[in-house]
């Protein structure tokens, strides 16, 4: 029987409303986002979130930013495994347009207007169409205040990668637009970043096969 707890760390400014098509374990806990802190680091910041773990060496299920934030959370405390979703494990893994967004600092003097809701480059970005991918993917917006989003925008272009001897395990899609060039997965399923939404089956028949081993 498995006694491990699974804590979820959604994509940037998302909730638990893009897993809605997952089929995740009974013995799992979303974990809320909160605000960065003024010049706060990744780490200081994984170190506020992981606060909200409250099981012994648990399996941490990071989406995106929120994978990113989980090898930060591993680096910290004993952590039984990480299961990686449409996300980097180091800084090779980059697509060079985020290496260069992290030297000049792009994501810090982008106008707000760009980044108060989904437009046409964000759609093409998470390879989204459909009204109720739109209406999801609006909520992540919705749920963050732009300063936060420049703010982890800029912590992800300049992220640097952890040293931990923590497990991971990454599923990764075939056309992920942001996390495509150098990334190196266990797993492939199709789809684009949205591919927790848009490619639930798919996820799902790597993720049920994952859990029954764990």
């Amino acid at each position: 029987m498995n006694n491990t707890h699974y804590y979820i760390l959604s994509g940037l400014g998302a909730d638990e409303r893009v897993f809605a098509r997952v089929h995740l374990p009974q013995n799992h806990t979303h974990i809320s986002w909160i605000e960065n802190k003024s010049k706060e680091t990744i780490q200081d910041y994984a170190s506020r979130i992981a606060r909200s773990i409250n099981h012994p060496n648990p399996t941490l299920i990071g989406l995106s930013f929120g994978g990113i934030v989980a090898q930060e959370i591993a680096a910290i405390r004993p952590i039984k495994e990480l299961i990686l979703i449409s996300t980097i494990k180091s800084k090779i893994e980059k697509p060079w347009y985020m290496g260069l967004a992290g030297i000049t600092h792009i994501p810090s003097i982008l106008p707000d207007y760009l980044l108060a809701k989904p437009n046409m480059v964000t759609k093409y970005a998470f390879s989204i169409q459909k009204p109720e991918e739109v209406k999801l993917l609006n909520t992540c917006f919705e749920n963050m205040s732009i300063a936060h989003m420049k703010w982890a925008m800029d912590q992800i272009a300049n992220w640097q990668g952890v040293v931990s001897k923590t497990p991971i395990f990454h599923i990764h899609s075939d056309h992920d637009r942001l996390f495509s060039d150098h990334t190196r997965a266990d797993s492939r399923i199709p789809g684009g970043h949205f591919a927790v939404f848009t490619n639930a089956s798919e996820l799902n028949t790597v993720l049920e096969k994952k859990f029954k081993e764990s």
